[in-house]
């Protein structure tokens, strides 16, 4: 019997464009193309990468974890 897959896991294979866009991002950081800079909302220095458009996975915001689920959460808003 095969293990079920982890919250990750599940996330990857449901999201592939999303999880590639992540993958750019950190091969990006990695090489030193791309580094890292501070919430562009608050100025928090310890900010994570947002992508307001996929098709385009080198672009980002940066925002840190407070104003990037607000963003996310009023993104589901609009949708909804």
């Amino acid at each position: 019997m095969a293990k079920p897959l982890t919250r990750q896991q599940r996330w990857r294979r449901e999201n592939p464009r999303r999880y590639a866009a992540h993958l750019y991002v950190e091969t990006l950081k990695r090489l030193g193309v791309l580094t890292p800079q501070p919430c562009e909302v608050c100025g928090h220095l310890r900010a994570e990468a947002h992508h307001p458009d996929y098709s385009r996975p080198g672009e980002v915001q940066w925002l840190c974890r407070r104003h990037h689920r607000q963003l996310h959460a009023r993104e589901a808003n609009r949708g909804a």
